[in-house]
């Protein structure tokens, strides 16, 4: 009776850890992508994220649908196997502020598209603006800027800013 018992609460555990990690994984991945800058589905008009940084190039390119990613409903594009690969590895570290958006309109509650060849780089953060008028109104202030974008981007997202 005691080996029945055991294996009933073994099972009983394993199906509890099982629904727990569904459950953390679908939070987790939870992203309104109908806020997001995205022309058909795809992210920065196709240029890939990992080309802006270092390890990428620090040129920005754009990327191929060969090494094209979905990763939690966006879909980015990049130049070569290895960005993506790189991309993988730390995924928050590349993936752009504010879905995508221009971030100095965001700093002002404004949802305005951006021009790729326009970014600056905060830390981790990948900034994108509409014109190198709005990057240089934006890196006059980058510390106040991006305290106000990160709450319309929570406000109008749900989503926390990109760290």
């Amino acid at each position: 009776m005691s080996t029945k018992w055991n294996k009933a609460l073994i099972s009983g555990f394993i199906a509890l850890t099982i629904s727990l990690m569904t459950f953390t994984t679908s939070a987790e991945t939870f992203r309104n992508t109908e806020r997001y800058n995205l022309e058909n589905g795809v992210s920065l008009k196709g240029f890939d994220p990992v080309s802006y940084f270092p390890e990428g190039g620090s040129n920005p390119q754009e990327g191929s649908e060969e090494f094209a990613l979905e990763y939690k409903g966006v879909v980015y594009n990049f130049a070569s196997q290895s960005n993506q690969d790189q991309f993988l590895s730390n995924p928050s570290r590349y993936e752009p502020t504010y879905g995508g958006w221009c971030a100095y309109a965001m700093a002002s509650g404004a949802q305005v598209d951006i021009r790729p060849q326009f970014f600056s780089i905060n830390g981790n953060r990948l900034h994108f603006f509409v014109s190198s008028r709005a990057k240089r109104n934006f890196d006059r202030e980058v510390e106040d800027h991006e305290n106000r974008a990160d709450q319309f981007w929570k406000q109008i997202s749900g989503e926390e800013p990109r760290n």
